[in-house]
């Protein structure tokens, strides 16, 4: 997990959600009744009729993580189709679920509901409304590991509304999320366990089978000076294969995927593990 700091882009990226707000009361004398539609469709004419929210996703959101998934760390440029999360639900009901993440010390502190915004707006610089604001966005991965995949394993569309706290954001979170040798992933300062409905990490789903083998091969190549990029496909997973136990059958079968071209490929856009140490 990588910390996602949003005030090194602050200002670029609260601009273009000024933009957007200004230039949208400009042409309708008033604010959207769905913030976030409305920033998914309103084009941009002074910068070459680029949707607003397409400029923020390009612009800002995907350079800012390095071009990684905001939870599982795999290459946006992988997926079918990248997704914005709201670290706050969009639809959240009102002000008081709100609150569930304002109360952290982080940057969404003082984001007002985007309802609450539309009734008390004299103007449209920061805070903006919770829907749009750049503080409340993130990209995710689509959670469709394969071309022929109908239905997402992990991240942003498994998780949908639920209550996630907003940990990508706190600066000591590549310290408090662990990955184990087995490449099973835990944030230690959820305070629900991990067999917990409510645990973090359970409903991002970043404990799918597939994803701890693709860590774990990650992790073996690291430990091992083996490098998936360059290295021969078959010697490495025939290597690791000979380092299991006899009771891992499931994993020696998972495992064995890998010699597949679709898996291996998978593999090689998690290299963000390359440089992501186990305990």
């Amino acid at each position: 997990m990588r910390h996602i700091d949003k005030k090194l882009h602050k200002r670029q990226g609260e601009q273009i959600v000024s933009e957007f707000l200004a230039r949208f009361y400009q042409r309708y004398n008033c604010y959207p009744d769905d913030m976030y539609a409305a920033f998914s469709k309103e084009y941009d004419d002074s910068h070459n009729h680029a949707i607003f929210r397409k400029r923020l996703i390009d612009e800002v959101l995907i350079p800012e993580q390095d071009g990684l998934c905001c939870y599982c760390l795999r290459r946006l440029s992988g997926c079918i189709k990248p997704n914005v999360e709201h670290i706050m639900p969009n639809h959240a009901a009102d002000k008081n679920e709100l609150d569930l993440y304002r109360k952290r010390p982080t940057e969404l502190n003082g984001l007002p509901h985007s309802d609450d915004f539309k009734s008390t707006a004299s103007g449209f610089n920061p805070p903006h409304p919770h829907s749009i604001a750049y503080q409340n966005l993130v990209v995710s991965c689509d959670g469709l590991l394969f071309e022929e995949s109908k239905k997402p394993v992990c991240c942003n569309l498994k998780r949908r509304h639920s209550f996630v706290p907003p940990f990508i954001l706190y600066p000591d979170i590549q310290e408090t999320f662990q990955y184990w040798p087995d490449g099973t992933a835990e944030w230690i300062q959820d305070p629900e366990p991990p067999e917990s409905q409510t645990n973090a990490v359970r409903i991002l789903k970043l404990n799918q089978f597939i994803l701890k083998m693709v860590r774990r091969i990650w992790f073996f190549c690291t430990d091992n000076g083996l490098n998936p990029h360059g290295g021969n496909r078959d010697e490495i997973i025939n290597t690791m294969f000979g380092f299991l136990d006899a009771g891992e059958a499931n994993e020696a079968n998972m495992l064995m995927n890998f010699k597949k071209d679709k898996y291996w490929n998978l593999l090689l856009q998690y290299d963000a593990f390359a440089t992501i140490r186990h305990i």
